[in-house]
């Protein structure tokens, strides 16, 4: 007689235990290298906000930043073991994994943020994010930057000439001391940590750098000069795992995507327009004076880079997307100036 409730009661528990089960929340863990107060990680707080509204509650956002979940490398490892379930890492430490990737860390690839913009959150960047998912089953759910990079100087200049034979600090990618050598600068590895000290002694001359590095490193103590070349645009995918998007309910996998598609597009242009507020701050503050060079100037530069751009391109196989990437490109202000040239004269 003991026995004869024993079925419903089994029932009973199981459909509590379903029940408590269905109502758990899904957390997906994403992480990053970045340091709290980077744009970037900003970037992954709007991604939290997005994700939990939208599902209302059915998946929460656990974030770790400031690489408490390992650097770069081994964030990207964590991604393949499932310790993460998504990252956002630097293109030039991807590119290990999607060699397509260093595309991005060519120099004067994108002459404006506008352009940027355009081409990352258009074709070119979905094509870039295809291969992400041939090679390893990872979806690139779009693009964050810390903003565009200029060069600072100790010295004063009065044209982009003078930035010839100049000593820059760089990293220590082959891609990057072979580009700056093409533009006529000597680079010379500095670590981030030595950089002011880099400069006050004379060991080099320039520093390329975003306004929230130069603004976080006080760089603006020894290098005072801007020269705005806009040279790169430090380039961070959100890469999501195929292992997180199986765990993912089929009627909610497309609002992640989305979420992860704006959260992306609000970054950049949050980084953006906070790299000029930046820019003006300590322009008032620390006289930062900035040298704006001519179209031609400007011409001549990207000239000069575009060997090594083809090169890279035809050895990555991806010439076709530097193809769809310039020809998004707004029209060079040289070509403008003979435009308008032209038409007074006739």
């Amino acid at each position: 007689m003991r026995f004869k409730f024993l079925p419903v009661i089994l029932v009973i528990f199981l459909l509590a235990n379903f029940m408590v089960s269905a109502r758990d929340p899904l957390t997906l863990r994403v992480a990053t290298a970045e340091n709290q107060g980077s744009p970037a990680v900003e970037g992954l707080y709007r991604f939290k906000e997005f994700v939990e509204r939208r599902t209302s509650g059915r998946i929460k956002v656990q974030l770790y930043i400031a690489g408490t979940r390992g650097q770069e490398e081994e964030l990207l490892e964590g991604l393949r073991r499932g310790a993460v379930d998504a990252v956002l890492v630097s293109s030039s430490k991807y590119k290990v994994l999607v060699p397509e990737m260093e595309l991005l860390s060519l120099p004067l690839l994108f002459a404006t943020e506008e352009h940027w913009q355009e081409a990352l959150n258009g074709r070119p960047g979905q094509r870039l994010g295809d291969f992400a998912f041939q090679r390893r089953r990872e979806m690139v759910m779009g693009y964050m930057t810390t903003g565009s990079q200029n060069i600072f100087t100790r010295r004063d200049l009065v044209s982009l000439g003078g930035l010839r034979g100049m000593k820059i600090s760089a990293g220590s990618s082959s891609l990057t001391l072979e580009a700056w050598r093409a533009l006529g600068l000597e680079p010379v590895v500095v670590a981030d940590s030595e950089l002011t000290v880099a400069l006050q002694s004379g060991w080099v001359d320039a520093v390329g750098s975003d306004f929230f590095d130069y603004n976080r490193l006080k760089l603006y103590e020894a290098a005072k000069c801007m020269v705005r070349t806009c040279h790169i645009i430090r380039t961070y995918p959100f890469i999501l795992s195929g292992r997180a998007w199986d765990q993912i309910p089929q009627n909610l996998r497309r609002v992640v995507i989305s979420c992860g598609q704006e959260a992306c597009l609000w970054q950049a242009r949050h980084a953006f327009t906070r790299n000029k507020q930046i820019n003006e701050e300590l322009s008032r503050k620390y006289w930062v004076r900035p040298l704006n060079p001519t179209p031609e100037e400007r011409a001549a530069w990207e000239k000069q880079i575009l060997p090594l751009q083809d090169r890279v391109a035809a050895q990555l196989g991806v010439e076709d997307i530097l193809r769809e990437i310039r020809a998004l490109a707004p029209e060079p202000e040289i070509t403008k100036e003979k435009g308008r040239g032209k038409e007074e004269r006739e």
